[in-house]
């Protein structure tokens, strides 16, 4: 994995153009694998996708050119590490058989947020402010692609899949402070905690991840206490309707009566539209400091996804051994 330890812009430009490259090279053997085998569809895809990478890798030079940042040559190509992750965002996204727009869509949106992530990490640890700088000019870009891909993967889904998985989310224009975010925040931490909480013979990842929700929970209900002492001068009417919105869409988890694979994949998809709440008002909002809030929040929330996933993969796992 990349060192997100970037000394200078011209290292980190040159890290953000080979990873371009190199979705350029993995999404073109992808669209030739599947037009091998017939599969029109997923190849169709792939290829629209090589075409926008080529693009994003054309704009970076450009930019690369418009600030004289001289590329550095000891970088040499990036090769992706595979998410060794649920089928959907693995072997089968990949694998020309199985393969749909869906999954193909889901693959490159897990792309283009361990990117997202990558950047972040990179503008959080960094001392060189130009660095900071364009790692987080970065960070949005690869957030806005993400938001693109999930978009048609959205269309994809309902397309493919039952959609009695999916559920509303808070409006995302209703937030106008950093308080009413963590508000929100705090109120969905609390149904995906209270929805793992009733999953019986939950692994043990479950358990650390119950504990890591309720430790974020404290840690914004302190950093709302913080903003505004008297919390309960907090609800405006759009944000009452919000958190009644939100109440609404709580993973409808049934215990026994559900298949550990079901209850799985219900949090996954409030993790994912949690997510999406994020990533609507890191894209909208003006305010620095919602917009920071917002960030960390859609890190966190990707924390969840892909752990979430990797305890699906391993439930697969198990069940083909």
């Amino acid at each position: 994995m990349q060192s997100t330890k970037v000394k200078t812009t011209g290292d980190l430009m040159s890290i953000a153009l080979q990873a371009e490259r190199e979705a350029i090279r993995r999404y073109s053997r992808l669209a030739e694998n599947m037009r091998e085998a017939g599969n029109e569809s997923a190849a169709a895809l792939f290829e629209r996708m090589v075409t926008e990478e080529q693009e994003h890798e054309r704009l970076l030079l450009e930019w690369m050119a418009k600030e004289s940042i001289v590329p550095n040559p000891d970088i040499g190509p990036i090769r992706w590490r595979d998410p060794n992750v649920s089928t959907t965002y693995n072997e089968e996204a990949r694998d020309p058989r199985y393969s749909t727009p869906y999954k193909a869509l889901a693959f490159a949106v897990n792309n283009e947020e361990n990117a997202f992530r990558f950047y972040t990490h990179v503008a959080a640890e960094s001392d060189n402010e130009a660095v900071s700088k364009y790692a987080e000019i970065l960070a949005r870009e690869e957030l806005g692609h993400a938001a693109l891909l999930r978009a048609e993967r959205r269309l994809a889904f309902h397309a493919e899949r039952d959609a009695s998985l999916t559920g509303p989310v808070p409006d995302p224009s209703t937030i106008h402070s950093e308080a009413e975010l963590l508000a929100i925040a705090i109120r969905l931490d609390r149904c995906l905690a209270d929805a793992m909480s009733e999953i019986i013979t939950g692994p043990p990842e479950l358990t650390t991840l119950i504990q890591k929700t309720q430790q974020q929970i404290i840690d914004n209900e302190k950093a709302l206490n913080r903003i505004m002492p008297n919390t309960k001068e907090l609800p405006t009417d759009d944000i009452s309707m919000s958190l009644v919105q939100l109440d609404s869409s709580d993973p409808d988890i049934e215990g026994e009566s559900a298949s550990l694979d079901l209850e799985l994949q219900r949090l996954s998809g409030f993790c994912d539209r949690s997510f999406a709440f994020y990533d609507a008002i890191v894209e909208s909002t003006t305010e620095e400091s919602i917009m920071r809030a917002a960030q960390r929040l859609t890190s966190t929330a990707l924390d969840r996804i892909g752990i979430l996933k990797q305890v699906i993969g391993n439930e697969h796992a198990s069940r083909e051994t």
